[in-house]
């Protein structure tokens, strides 16, 4: 067992849960006090970040652990709870790659956070190129579908 601690949180005009339309949204996310500005220092050289957070409004009688149907569409494969997005995750870990639009003090404001309201943040990464896939990256047709209004 471990604990995480969360880092930061989510402040956004997204309160409930919902499943598309991300790319309107504008997040900022607001670093714990415990934290200094330091911790930021040349994030603004970056144009993008990696942000991990927690679904914490996810219950645990909701947790999936083995497969099902992506958002319970049946005509989409049953697949493992590991070969979708879900939120309904053993650990409830979300992760999204955010578009930096500024930084101000313990603040990072961000487009295409697909976070609710109040979502915890447990860590930030800075996007390297490097880290990005070399290959083209293959999914299935229903993944393509499914994220169809993702980020309209």
């Amino acid at each position: 067992m471990f604990t995480i601690k969360p880092i930061g949180i989510v402040h956004n005009n997204r309160k409930n849960v919902e499943d598309d339309y991300w790319s309107r949204v504008i997040s900022v996310i607001e670093l714990d006090g415990e934290l200094e500005n330091s911790c930021l220092e040349g994030l603004d050289t970056f144009s993008h970040i990696e942000v991990m957070y927690v679904f914490h409004l996810v219950p645990d009688n909701k947790i999936q652990y083995g497969s099902r149907h992506p958002r319970n569409n049946q005509s989409w494969p049953k697949v493992g709870i590991f070969a979708q997005r879900g939120k309904n995750r053993p650990n409830r870990i979300g992760s999204t790659i955010v578009k930096i639009l500024k930084l101000q003090n313990t603040k990072i404001y961000v487009t295409g956070l697909d976070a609710i309201d109040k979502t915890p943040v447990i860590d930030i990464k800075p996007v390297m190129k490097e880290f990005l896939p070399k290959e083209e990256v293959k999914q299935p047709d229903w993944s393509s579908e499914l994220m169809e209004n993702y980020w309209n």
